[in-house]
This record gives C-alpha cells, sequence and structure tokens, in this order.
C-alpha cells in the first residue's frame, strides 16, 4: 500500500531582505518570483492542466540544474505556494502541486500579461548637462 506524506511549511520564512519592511506590501512576492527560473517553475503548475508533477519531470521539461529546481520548489513549498508529497516506496517518490494560493496567482499573472502586451519597457536615453546652460 502507498502512503503519502504531505508536507507543509515548517515556518513562515518572512519577507526576503526586509521587502515588506521597505514599504512595499507586494516587494517580497517580486523578490521571491524575480530568482532565476522561479517563474517557469511556478507556471509548470499554474497550466490549464492542473496536477501533482514529479521532480525527474520539472527536471526534464524545464532543463534546470537539480541543484537550482530543488532550491526553487523548497522556497514555494516554505511560501505555501505548492504542497510536497512524499510517498512510502521504494524508490521513494516525491510529487509537487500548487495550492489554492499558487493559483490565485494565475488572475494576477493574466493582468500583468496583459498590461506586458500593451505598454512596451525600453530604455530611455538620458542627457545629462554639465556645467551652465
Amino acid at each position: 500500500m502507498t502512503r503519502s506524506i504531505e508536507e507543509r511549511p515548517k515556518h513562515d520564512p518572512g519577507p526576503p531582505h526586509g521587502a515588506e519592511a521597505e514599504g512595499c506590501p507586494i516587494g517580497s512576492l517580486f523578490a521571491m518570483l524575480g530568482q532565476p527560473h522561479m517563474l517557469r517553475v511556478l507556471h509548470a503548475f499554474l497550466g490549464e492542466e492542473a496536477r501533482p508533477i514529479r521532480f525527474g519531470e520539472l527536471e526534464r521539461d524545464l532543463r534546470i540544474s537539480p541543484r537550482t529546481l530543488s532550491s526553487r520548489l523548497s522556497a514555494l513549498v516554505e511560501s505555501g505556494l505548492l504542497l510536497r508529497r512524499r510517498f512510502s516506496e521504494i524508490p521513494p517518490r516525491v510529487e509537487y502541486e500548487a495550492t489554492p494560493k499558487a493559483r490565485d496567482l494565475v488572475r494576477l499573472f493574466r493582468e500583468m500579461e496583459s498590461w506586458a502586451s500593451h505598454n512596451t519597457l525600453r530604455v530611455v536615453p538620458s542627457v545629462s548637462v554639465v556645467g551652465r546652460v
């Protein structure tokens, strides 16, 4: 018989680098999502087909190093965006699944995508003047 053990965050990690303390309530979200490959990992769980995904499948599909992928998954589990299930099997099996908290982000991502499609971010040249004009 296979038994699943759900692992929940051990503690609230709090905002990274004091982002919320600096007066920006969404700073911690953007600091976490801004880590390399974090959006790609999270996006894998928020597609049309919401389902549990195994580590090896993510590694193969995303082509991210195991160390980086493990770090990103751990951060998402600690933040409550993913649920980690460990099965008592041989060989061991671990699956990750998006929580309702993560699925709530889909609406935000769609809004950001809409904004980005209407507003191009580009470098604006600046002119500096030294001395009197």
